[in-house]
């Protein structure tokens, strides 16, 4: 029998089962959820999918649904904030002893299997387990990786299948094709469930529609943003997210979905404007400016380039980057590099996927001329503001924009801000 964890320990445990890697399948977690008495069924969830932009989409819609007056679970990855901020209860974060208390049920229910959970399977229970003992209306529910094998595609009960836009992504795992791409992450379609879907292509469309028509599930495509609806999430891409949480949460209204639930266009519209999510060109900084963006792989990079073309035209850019060694980090050096005046390479800490700030160092060289390894993240931030410092003495215009793996970007925008105190 596992401990009662202190949430010291129970943040030691979880750590821990980092060792055991991603193993995709769903036989773990079957397991896992059968020794808790699967929890899972005990719910209802909005089950999303997608390349970029799940977080925010999921964000939005949890945040309209709560507006609505229904209690609301979030259950996303990776981290942005903490080992806790996976779980969310209209958008609050589950409190230290709640969290210490279902580690202690899920280590326990772990410790009966004949192969050991991973720390995404793990956390997947947790959830289950925490919304569950909530009584959660509803869960919004964004998928690790993939859709078909990914450990949150466990459930059943779901409300709506939601894909967001695909591209190119984690292609060791899920095909070099756009199609078998999209094929995988349709996995997460059961049948007669509608589907609400970003227009990534006639590729990723021919993919949905096929496994609509195995599972007889309606299809509803988005292609492009709706002129009247407002967020305050900066970039030009969330006007893609934006469109995909407005249609969804169309069709739960309109196909009455959730009974009784009052989403009003007045209520959808506010939550939208009221949104908060962070590290998608997110402003952590004003003086000098200082941006902090989750771009990390070639789709996104258009995007951020998008973005900073349209909201910082004409200034001088210090790009901060740190990648893992398993992305296309030369596609999207080619793409953000020309925006740069300088850019600053990290090596993202304490993981073993992390690139080397040398090699990516060597690899932003052959599209800038001013590059420099910093030799820590806090190195990069102190070097980030003194050359946008700099540049404004000169009397230049001049931002900071960090992107890339989200495992550095926190404790870069920590250590931005500490060393940037508000006036």
């Amino acid at each position: 029998m596992a401990d009662t964890f202190s949430y010291d320990g129970a943040c030691a445990y979880i750590e821990d089962a980092a060792k055991l890697g991603s193993r995709p399948g769903l036989e773990r977690i079957d397991a896992l959820c059968d020794a808790l008495g699967h929890p899972e069924e005990k719910l209802s969830f909005i089950h999303i999918a997608g390349t970029n932009g799940k977080g925010s989409t999921a964000c939005m819609i949890a945040t309209a649904l709560s507006a609505a007056h229904l209690k609301v679970g979030m259950y996303y990855s990776p981290a942005l904030t903490g080992i806790r901020d996976h779980f969310m209860i209209d958008n609050v974060l589950i409190p230290e002893e709640d969290y210490a208390a279902c580690v202690s049920l899920v280590a326990a229910a772990n410790e009966t299997l004949e192969e050991p959970a991973t720390q995404f399977e793990l956390e997947t229970a947790i959830a289950f387990t925490y919304f569950c003992q909530n009584h959660c209306d509803v869960v919004v529910l964004e998928c690790g990786m993939g859709g078909r094998d990914d450990a949150t595609n466990i459930v059943r009960n779901k409300i709506c299948c939601v894909i967001t836009s695909v591209s190119y992504d984690h292609m060791q795992y899920l095909g070099s094709s756009l199609s078998e791409i999209a094929s995988v992450k349709a996995g997460i379609i059961t049948s007669d469930c509608p589907v609400i879907a970003f227009d990534s292509g006639d590729e990723v469309i021919s993919a949905l529609k096929a496994r609509c028509n195995i599972t007889n599930s309606s299809l509803y495509t988005v292609s492009a943003p709706y002129p009247d609806i407002r967020t305050n999430l900066l970039g030009t891409f969330q006007t893609e997210n934006a469109a995909v949480a407005y249609r969804t949460l169309c069709v739960v209204r309109d196909e009455d979905l959730i009974p009784g639930c009052d989403l009003s266009e007045d209520i959808i519209k506010a939550a939208f404007v009221n949104v908060k999510w962070p590290f998608r060109f997110e402003k952590i900084c004003d003086r000098p400016a200082v941006y902090v963006d989750g771009a990390h792989n070639e789709r996104a990079a258009y995007k951020l380039k998008e973005t900073i073309d349209l909201c910082l035209c004409g200034t001088n850019i210090i790009l901060v980057i740190g990648v893992f060694a398993d992305k296309e980090y030369d596609k999207e050096l080619s793409i953000l590099a020309p925006c740069a005046k300088k850019i600053l390479t990290v090596q993202t800490p304490d993981n073993p996927r992390a690139l080397p700030a040398a090699e990516l160092a060597k690899c932003a060289g052959k599209y800038c001329e001013d590059v420099t390894e910093c030799i820590g993240i806090d190195d990069a931030a102190e070097r980030s503001l003194n050359a946008a410092e700099a540049i404004e003495r000169d009397g230049g215009p001049a931002a900071v924009v960090a992107c890339g793996s989200l495992s550095y970007l926190y404790g870069f925008k920590t250590l931005v801000q500490n060393l940037t105190p508000p006036d």
